[in-house]
């Protein structure tokens, strides 16, 4: 089995993206591929809806790519999850985004989750995109965070999990949540250390969405063109510009 993975900021090498690689592989059986590719045509990393909308055409333009190539699932490894629906209009296998395989699996461990984002200023788009995932509500205590912004979460990680900790607790504490839901894929491989400090379960999304792409697609099951019907054929071409 191949899953291709969208990482869809700019500019990552290829050692960077080998290296979350790695990390991802123990929540895949042996017999799984990951694969993963950055967005190289546009020079976006997804902190915004701005930013989500920009980066969508080279998105859904890979996504095509990994299906014509064989691949058997696709994971938009983004908590936005942009483009995802214009994916599974678009393509036959299974499209998994990084936020609602994370929202999805939360119910499974605790009644009501706490959201840490990388961004609390994004927590009120958060609230809703919650909902849009297929979760209620209800199963959301709470949405908080880190003052992100110019933190580089893999360069400085243990400032990056202090600050998740703080954070955690007091969602924790405020909200009566009984799981965490870590709200950024730059947080792979942080859900461990953190719920062995706070004493919760705490979902990475990031090995949420490949272990999910990888269950979709050993059950054989494919987007319903009931829920996504295909785009009607026609030519569609864009030109990219800057901003």
């Amino acid at each position: 089995m191949k899953i291709f993975i969208i990482n869809p900021d700019y500019g990552m090498t290829d050692e960077q993206l080998a290296q979350r690689c790695r990390l991802l592989s123990p929540y895949v059986g042996p017999d799984v591929e990951l694969h993963m590719e950055c967005l190289t045509q546009n020079k976006i990393e997804i902190d915004s809806a701005l930013d989500a909308a920009l980066a969508a055409p080279e998105i859904i333009t890979l996504a095509a790519r990994a299906q014509r190539e064989g691949y058997d699932a696709v994971v938009i490894y983004c908590f936005s999850d942009p483009a995802v629906d214009a994916c599974r209009e678009l393509l036959h296998i299974p499209v998994v985004g990084g936020g609602q395989a994370a929202c999805l699996l939360a119910p499974l461990v605790g009644r009501q989750a706490g959201l840490l984002l990388a961004d609390v200023w994004r927590a009120p788009e958060k609230k809703l995109f919650v909902e849009q995932c297929g979760v209620a509500p209800g199963r959301i205590a709470a949405i908080g965070g880190v003052a992100g912004r110019g933190l580089d979460a893999w360069r400085d990680r243990e400032k990056t999990l202090a600050l998740l900790v703080d954070a955690g607790r007091k969602l924790l504490d405020e909200s009566g949540a009984q799981v965490l839901i870590l709200g950024c894929l730059s947080f792979l491989g942080l859900a461990k250390p953190l719920g062995e400090r706070l004493g919760v379960p705490v979902i990475d999304a990031a090995a949420a969405a490949v272990s999910l792409a990888e269950s979709l697609a050993r059950q054989g099951l494919h987007t319903s063109r009931r829920a996504y019907p295909e785009p009607p054929a026609r030519p569609r071409s864009w030109s990219g510009g800057a901003l």
